[in-house]
């Protein structure tokens, strides 16, 4: 509620209440209540004792209480933003660095990309004999390409 609306309904309250000086609460034989400013004539009639006005000096406390009340609502909703903020930005970097741990999967494709036929290399020790170092794989006959 902004202070100029808490004021005017202050300033409305102050009016209605100078106004009606005396307040009646009846109730008839049904039962309904009814508030007047004159007495009624039958049924149950009581007189009500209204409160005086505020003075200035309260309602002026009053907006000051209200725009403090303001100013402590405007800090506390930017503090909860600050700390969304700061969460969402922490979630973000975690969901980083879980993506950043994922094992990187290797491309399988059915053949080679950038070789004209299949390389086929022997077990170790095949094809040597006996003795011989492995190092060095033995030239094998290019296969016929599949049509």
């Amino acid at each position: 509620m902004s202070p100029r609306v808490f004021s005017l309904l202050f300033a409305a309250l102050a009016c209605s209440s100078a106004l009606a000086d005396e307040l009646y609460k009846s109730v008839d034989r049904a039962g309904n209540v009814t508030y007047s400013s004159t007495p009624p004539k039958g049924g149950k009639v009581e007189k009500l004792e209204v409160a005086p006005p505020p003075t200035e000096a309260e309602v002026q406390a009053a907006e000051e209480r209200l725009k403090k009340n303001a100013a402590q609502a405007n800090e506390l909703e930017a503090q909860r933003r600050e700390k969304e903020a700061a969460q969402a930005a922490q979630e973000a970097e975690e969901a980083r660095l879980r993506e950043a741990q994922k094992p990187v999967q290797p491309v399988m494709t059915d053949t080679p990309g950038n070789v004209d036929q299949p390389i086929d290399y022997p077990q170790p020790g095949a094809g040597f004999p006996p003795g011989m170092p492995t190092g060095r794989p033995i030239p094998i006959a290019p296969r016929p390409s599949p049509r």
